[in-house]
């Protein structure tokens, strides 16, 4: 075997977004000026790099190469392990071509966002919100949700109240928020809450939003059923005057004998 090639950490550990580099060396061990083509072959390819591609050796010299790795810090990418080789591919003597291969573990990282959907609801007896949940790490990620709000005005039920979410994925919930108390006449009133989804092991992910409380019967409501009660007792007072008047100026509603009784008598009759 005319080329030899080693690699100084063949297995190595390297963090989402972040750097890790170790070296190639290669000897030309023929009795020719040999030029060595360096490529990355495996599923690390797309995030690998040999610096240089190539390199031009006399008989008996060694040559180092930087082997970087990137892995991006991504869902696209998971967290575990990932076998590699460096291809030496002598341009001389292609079939002593070797590859020397090594271990890369990508670092587990927790990343994950939520949206609250919509912020603001409003009714009388309480409303439901949409709870999105993404996963924007490299491994599943189980989130515990619960709601609270400052003053214990509200009343959260949340179904599920735990998810999992695999990495690159999105998950719903149902978050139904309901006054404590209802509010029978008045103004509305506003409560402020946060949907706060807990990951096992991250950073909490809070959620604003705020619920407007109607009352159960507003002042339009009680406005309006004041005007139809005026104008009934209008209309029954105006009614009353309308039959008393139709009393008085009716004439066989005198005192003494009906009207009709002096038409028993022709006029002049002793």
């Amino acid at each position: 075997m005319s080329t030899i090639a080693t690699l100084d950490i063949p297995n190595l550990s390297v963090e989402a977004g972040a750097e890790a580099t170790i070296h190639l060396t290669v000897r030309n061990d023929s009795d020719v000026v040999e030029e060595y083509a360096l490529r990355v072959v495996g599923a690390v390819e797309s995030w690998t790099q040999v610096v240089p591609e190539s390199v031009s050796l006399y008989p008996g010299h060694v040559a180092t190469a930087t082997v970087q790795f990137r892995p991006p810090r991504s869902s696209s990418v998971p967290a575990g392990e990932f076998n590699f080789g460096l291809h030496v591919l002598p341009t001389q003597h292609p079939d002593d071509a070797v590859l020397p291969e090594g271990t890369a573990v990508v670092l587990p990282f927790v990343e994950t966002t939520g949206e609250l959907m919509p912020r603001m609801s409003r009714g009388k007896l309480g409303a439901r919100h949409n709870v999105a949940v993404d996963n924007r790490g490299n491994v599943p990620v189980t989130v515990e949700l619960a709601g609270s709000d400052p003053g214990d005005l509200l009343e959260f039920a949340l179904q599920p109240p735990e998810l999992t979410i695999e990495p690159g994925t999105v998950r719903f919930t149902a978050a139904h928020v309901r006054p404590a108390e209802k509010i029978w006449r008045g103004v509305p009133a506003t409560h402020v809450f946060a949907v706060t989804a807990t990951p096992a092991d991250g950073v909490p992910v809070r959620l604003d939003g705020s619920h407007v409380q109607d009352p159960v019967l507003p002042w339009r409501t009680i406005k309006t059923l004041a005007i139809l009660l005026l104008l009934a007792v209008a209309l029954t007072v105006g009614w009353h005057l309308m039959i008393e008047s139709v009393r008085v100026s009716d004439p066989t509603k005198s005192t003494g004998l009906p009207w009709a009784a002096f038409s028993v008598f022709p006029y002049g009759s002793q």
